[in-house]
């Protein structure tokens, strides 16, 4: 017993109209603008605390990198 309800199945014409999937559409690309348009404007009230985040390991990062490399070159 196979199911023919599969959603996914090929086989099956697809019985929506034109204007139902083009509406379909419509309404997920307005939904993606918006989360975007969210997410732009919650990093830009969080951008002062990024960026201080972002120096500070980045510092470190280079602080580690010098002196691994004294550590290993210590014939200067």
């Amino acid at each position: 017993m196979s199911q023919k309800n599969d959603p996914w199945d090929e086989d099956d014409p697809d019985t929506r109209s034109l204007v139902s999937r083009l509406i379909e559409d419509v309404i997920a690309f307005v939904i993606c603008c918006y989360l975007i348009r969210l997410g732009v404007c919650w990093l830009l009230s969080v951008k002062i605390p990024l960026l201080v985040i972002a120096v500070t390991v980045g510092v470190a990062i280079i602080s580690y990198r010098v002196y691994r490399w004294r550590k290993h070159h210590d014939d200067y």
